[in-house]
């Protein structure tokens, strides 16, 4: 029993040194991390200070003679991370008289993609334009996260040098390429804008695809100005994606430039503007939408459809009076839009006491007709042997369709009265 109780205080006794020394671990690092970020507060302190009095320079040589080299970098990397004009320029010349430039511009020759891509974030954080030929050169790096990392970097950076060398890099990549490098336009700010307004006029189709596709994503009232007259550019893309850039800006005024552009031959460009138009979301566009439910091809119907979906109230009834249309193509597809907008389930929820849908018993028959019967039935299947089935199954007794008529029949089996009791 002793030996027991001595091996268990021992056991003990070393858990607890184990313990303590965890904690004192810990401690020490949380010690050295308010140390540290004690030090990178003097340093800030002071470089702010006396930076723009004496110039970088002189900062390093009279107030840091012997600064901690990572302490040092980090605090003017953060101070980069600021951006804020008038400091720019003296922290991108501190960065390289502390012997940081040379330093990451080496590193981004490293054998080590992880090397290479530290450094070039780190060069992106200063907003060094002297690093931009550098970087340029990682754009073709076999290794994803390098590339990115050189992406990343010239964007912050923002210099037309550095917007160039990421067009270049997009007209030699894939799909992937193009898109990070919209990505990083995003991230550029106004000389970004400037830039693609510029763009939109190259001579090269794929840019002016490309300046088309970002604006949409950072643009405002003056790009939409250029995107309206880029609907009408000779290839198809670059008006297809000005369409879509037009809708994702929700540009009001824009909307006699693509009511017009809904006579474009090419029906990438009318789907692409018709969806604009549901983006926008003016009722006065709903009869010229409901035109183009009658278009030839699928993609156009679909998206004006889907556009008159989403201006709610103000498209639902255009789409009803479509029901009835002399064109089978805008009939079905009107269908197939309402159905989906769960129209057949707030019929029957007005016939049961809720909100009554105008025509609704009229507008689930059309659908019956036309074909759109999924949800009809699924919706029949779901109701309980009450007035509301019997009424609807005696509604839609004369489609001529499978589904419903095993429903009607199944109904017929278990007959009950207008109360829901059973029929003797």
């Amino acid at each position: 029993m002793g030996t027991v109780l001595f091996y268990f205080l021992l056991t003990l006794v070393a858990l607890l040194i184990v313990f303590a020394l965890y904690l004192l671990v810990r401690i020490l690092r949380i010690y050295f991390k308010a140390k540290r970020l004690e030090a990178m507060r003097n340093y800030e302190i002071i470089m702010y200070s006396a930076l723009h009095k004496l110039g970088p320079e002189r900062t390093l040589d009279t107030l840091l003679p012997n600064p901690d080299p990572k302490i040092l970098e980090e605090v003017l990397l953060r101070m980069g991370d600021e951006g804020a004009e008038g400091w720019k320029d003296k922290v991108i010349d501190l960065y390289s008289l502390a012997g940081f430039t040379e330093k990451r511009l080496k590193q981004l020759r490293s054998r080590l993609k992880s090397r290479r891509s530290d450094a070039a974030r780190r060069l992106g954080r200063i907003c060094d334009p002297g690093a931009v030929p550098h970087l340029k050169r990682l754009l073709g790096d076999d290794k994803e996260e390098v590339r990115e990392a050189a992406l990343y970097a010239l964007g912050r950076i923002g210099t037309r040098e550095s917007l160039e060398a990421m067009l270049e890099a997009m007209d030699l990549a894939d799909r992937w390429g193009q898109e990070k490098v919209a990505e990083t336009m995003d991230d550029v700010g106004e000389e970004s804008r400037l830039f693609l307004v510029e763009l939109l006029k190259d001579e090269n189709p794929a840019r002016r695809a490309f300046a088309a596709d970002v604006m949409g994503r950072i643009g405002g009232a003056e790009e939409a100005a250029h995107l309206e007259k880029a609907l009408s550019d000779k290839e198809l893309d670059v008006r297809a994606r000005a369409a879509d850039s037009l809708g994702k800006l929700r540009h009001h005024p824009s909307r006699p430039a693509l009511l017009e552009a809904l006579k474009d031959p090419d029906w990438q460009v009318r789907s692409q503007v018709v969806k604009a138009l549901g983006r926008i979301g003016d009722a006065r566009d709903a009869p010229r939408l409901v035109e183009a439910l009658r278009d030839r091809e699928w993609w156009v119907r679909n998206n004006a459809a889907a556009a008159l979906r989403e201006m709610g109230e103000a498209g639902e009834r255009p789409l009803i009076e479509a029901l009835w249309d002399e064109d089978r193509f805008a009939r079905e597809t009107a269908a197939q839009a309402l159905e989906e907008s769960s129209i057949v389930e707030r019929v029957v929820d007005g016939m049961r006491g809720e909100e009554e849908i105008p025509d609704g018993e009229r507008i689930i028959h059309r659908l019956a007709e036309i074909g759109c019967v999924g949800t009809i039935t699924q919706v029949l299947s779901d109701l309980p042997e009450d007035a509301v089935k019997a009424r609807l199954t005696a509604l839609l007794s004369d489609i001529d369709n499978p589904d419903l008529k095993k429903i009607a029949r199944r109904g017929a089996g278990n007959p009950r009265n207008a109360d829901g009791d059973e029929r003797p």
